[in-house]
């Protein structure tokens, strides 16, 4: 007569995830600020400690200035590409054979960027 496998409790699967992520973590090929936290942190929790943050190295947040930059930059980029697309659409190439399609094309890039906003 076969007798019934015990289960693992939670216990026991959250004790060996845990081990996993730090192993996992510490093993990986490229050492990044975030993975080093992530194996800390799983470390102290295997442990039993309470989760402390000045204990860990943090890992690097985005802040809000970073973003905004990213966001200006993005903006400017937009700016000069929709110059870009008013310049092709007014024929500025010098090429008579093409700007009327290069104009088309443009012009309904341009359109469809203002129904867009609309």
């Amino acid at each position: 007569m076969n007798a019934p496998i015990p289960l693992p409790s939670t216990a026991d699967i959250l004790q060996d995830a845990l081990d996993h992520i730090m192993r996992t973590a510490r093993a990986s090929s490229t050492q990044t600020r975030r993975l080093r936290w992530i194996a800390s942190r799983a470390e102290a929790a295997l442990q039993g400690r309470p989760y402390v943050a000045s204990e860990h190295d943090q890992p690097k947040m985005v802040s809000e200035a970073v973003l905004q930059a990213k966001y200006y930059q993005l903006r400017l980029a937009n700016a000069r590409l929709r110059t870009a697309l008013a310049q092709v659409a007014g024929g500025a190439t010098g090429y008579l054979n093409r700007d009327t399609e290069l104009a088309q094309i443009a012009q309904a890039a341009l359109d469809a960027e203002r129904e867009a906003q609309s």
